[in-house]
């Protein structure tokens, strides 16, 4: 077995099964209660696994960790195909989108 200080910064191939389970939610910006019901394991264990995939991947942060899942073709292989949004998760506002309610209009 590795031990803990041979692994910081690995990246993918030091994962475990669960720690993949929870790098992808946690990249998207869910909550630990949010992932805990998905997986329905404790909020204190999500917490536990979000520690170590930080500290394996070299990461300080979930905005750092999702930049490393977007641009690692590990990261991306590891997205579950047709993944579709979960209603109530807020959602990436994307160029196209239409301007919000009562927002600047197109060309003003």
């Amino acid at each position: 077995m590795k031990r803990l200080d041979d692994v910081a910064g690995a990246g993918w191939t030091v994962l475990t099964a669960r720690e993949r389970d929870v790098i992808h939610p946690v990249a998207e910006g869910k909550s630990n209660k949010r992932i805990a019901m998905e997986l329905g394991i404790s909020m204190r264990t999500v917490e536990a696994h979000r520690a170590r995939i930080f500290y394996k991947m070299g990461v300080r942060n979930a905005v750092q960790l999702a930049r490393a899942v977007c641009s690692s073709p590990a990261g991306l292989a590891g997205a579950a195909p047709g993944a579709q949004p979960v209603p109530g998760e807020r959602a990436l506002r994307t160029e196209n989108a239409s301007p919000r309610p009562g927002g600047p209009a197109a060309g003003d």
